[in-house]
């Protein structure tokens, strides 16, 4: 019984890193290439992108715990932060 406490504890740990590690990685990522592609001024392309950063967080945060499978969470999130600063290293010309 002690294993399968263990093993349910490890996945809590799991999810909580995904959500909160990950969702900050991916956030951050995002946010970055949102003030990119958004067709405003710097200034305000900027803006926008950084008040949508909570509202982005939450969605992750709560997506991360709605997903039955923790495999899945984090090829996800891994996938999609790398894709997106990948597109900011394509738009950047760092590649």
């Amino acid at each position: 019984m002690a294993c399968k406490a263990n093993v349910y504890a490890l996945c809590v740990i799991s999810r909580f890193s995904a959500a909160i590690v990950g969702g900050y990685v991916f956030t951050a990522v995002f946010t970055s290439l949102l003030s990119l592609i958004l067709p405003l001024s710097k200034s305000d392309a900027v803006l926008l992108s950084v008040s949508l950063t909570i509202l982005i967080y939450s969605c992750v945060f709560i997506w991360v715990f709605a997903i039955k499978s923790l495999k899945t969470v984090w090829i996800t999130i891994l996938l999609t932060s790398s894709s997106c600063f990948l597109s900011i290293a394509l738009l950047k010309g760092w590649l």
